[in-house]
Order: C-alpha cells, then structure tokens, then sequence
C-alpha cells in the first residue's frame, strides 16, 4: 500500500496491527497458563473439598484408613474396590445405615439416590457436609489420581493432602 507524499505515519492497518500485537500476546500468555494450571487447579479444588469434608477425620490423613478413636474407622480409600461413579454416589448419599454420612446438598430429597425415588433421607443416615455436585467431581477426580489403587505413599503422595509441601513434617516419614 502506497503512502501519500508527506505521510510519515504508517498505514493505519499496521498502526492497528502492532497495537494489538501486546494484547494478543497477553492473551497467548494467558491461555497457555491456563491450559497448564487447570488440571492442578482441579487437584487443588479436589484437596480442598477433602479438607472441607473433614475426610481425614474417618478416612485418614493420606486416605489410608481411619485410626483416631476419636472418630469412626473409615475404610481405606487407596485399597477400595469401589470404581468412581460408586466413590461419588458413596460420598454425595453417603451409606445408609452406617457412619459415612451423605455429603450432596439436597441428597434423597432433591438428588436421587441409589435409585430410590426422591423423599425423606432414609432414617440412620448420617448429614455431612453440605457440598455441590461440581465439589464432589473435584474430590472425586482428586480421590481417582493421587488415591485409588495408590497403596504405597511417597513424599509427593503426602505433599498433594498439604499444599503440595513435600517438607510438611507429616510427609517427611515417606520415601521420595
């Protein structure tokens, strides 16, 4: 494109294109480290949401078995059989009739569960935390990569329960 005589100033679609070249690379930057952080993101939603259950409390602190008298003995969650459509009914209707409460906010009365139709919660059926659908996926997708199947628990393993701190005092006890 030919420029008239006298004009110093370039065309003004190269004037446009070079303005936008920092944002388009700003935006570049942006999606890459969004594409990145995301499943780490998940994890940390996933570890979050074990925290806010108070998983640890029958689970374990590594999800290895419950222990502390002071709360009931949940079964180890790294030896489970349990495939993760069975982990996430277990979580958000908890188990009828035992200690592991139902932690899906509007669980039986809104949210069918174990294929009964919608109602009352069953009686002798433990209330938990109060969590969203979109929680329970967090923790079970965290439960399904740093859990099931997972029986030997490394540094790393320990550090995902404690803010990805491989040096938490409680993680040092593991092996690399």
């Amino acid at each position: 494109m030919a420029r008239p005589a006298g004009n110093t100033h370039p065309p003004l679609a190269g004037r446009r294109l070079r303005a936008s070249l920092p944002l388009l690379a700003g935006l570049t930057v942006a999606v890459a480290v969004t594409a990145i952080a995301g499943p780490a993101r998940a994890q940390d939603a996933g570890a979050a949401v074990w925290s806010r259950g108070a998983c640890s409390n029958c689970h374990g602190n590594l999800a290895e078995g419950g222990g502390d008298p002071a709360y009931p003995q949940g079964p180890s969650l790294r030896r489970t059989s349990l495939d993760p459509d069975q982990i996430k009914e277990t979580i958000a209707c908890g188990r009828p009739e035992t200690q592991m409460p139902y932690h899906l906010a509007g669980a039986y009365t809104t949210a069918a569960c174990y294929g009964l139709p919608l109602g009352a919660v069953p009686a002798k059926t433990a209330k938990g935390s109060a969590l969203t659908a979109a929680q329970i996926d967090d923790l079970v997708a965290f439960l399904v990569k740093n859990v099931v199947g997972m029986a030997r628990i490394t540094r790393g393993n320990c550090a995902t329960f404690n803010d990805g701190n491989e040096n938490a005092p409680e993680c040092q006890q593991y092996p690399r």
